[in-house]
């Protein structure tokens, strides 16, 4: 089980972004964050040592997610991989976090990127991956969701981004949205 702090306590939104090193122009008050390590589940053992921090936080006029992954094996510098938000929390098989999570209601035509939540990020020199992402609607927190990193980046077209690395589970409350 990943280790998590829930903060129900007003903080800046801004240190999201921060997470992620990519802070917004403004700081906006978050209403809701969870943080969530991990993984959960690593399904391929060539990154195992690859550790996660996920952040979720919601504030007036929708949703905030941030992940910074670290320990990435040396062959991993410089390539991209695709990360995204899922259905399901993680599961022992790949398959468990179901597919990408979209916003409900969405209207017809809106592209893809614009309903999913897409955290592709490129590993740095330091073994590191950082993403941020902000969509103007709320996920809701019915059950736990996660966050996937993949093999390689996002399709633009399509969302697919091959085989599943590894899985953290957010747990949301079964409160709220």
């Amino acid at each position: 089980m990943p280790r998590l702090k829930r903060t129900a306590l007003v903080a800046a939104l801004a240190g999201a972004a921060a997470l992620a090193t990519a802070a917004p122009a403004t700081a906006v008050p978050a209403l809701w964050i969870v943080d969530a390590y991990g993984p959960t589940y690593t399904y391929d053992a060539a990154y195992r040592t690859v550790r996660t921090h996920v952040r979720f936080a919601e504030a007036p006029g929708g949703t905030w997610v941030a992940l910074i992954a670290t320990g990435f094996p040396a062959h991993a510098v410089g390539r991209r991989f695709g990360a995204h938000v899922h259905v399901n929390p993680c599961g022992p098989r790949p398959e468990d976090a179901g597919g990408h999570y979209q916003v409900p209601g969405a209207p017809p035509g809106t592209p893809l990127a614009a309903r999913e939540i897409w955290l592709d990020f490129t590993v740095g020199r330091d073994r590191v991956g950082r993403a941020v992402a902000a969509r103007p609607w709320y996920v809701s927190r019915a059950t736990s969701r996660s966050v996937v990193i993949h093999e390689h980046r996002t399709n633009p077209v399509t969302g697919d981004a091959g085989g599943r690395l590894n899985c953290t589970t957010i747990p949301f409350t079964a409160t709220g949205r």
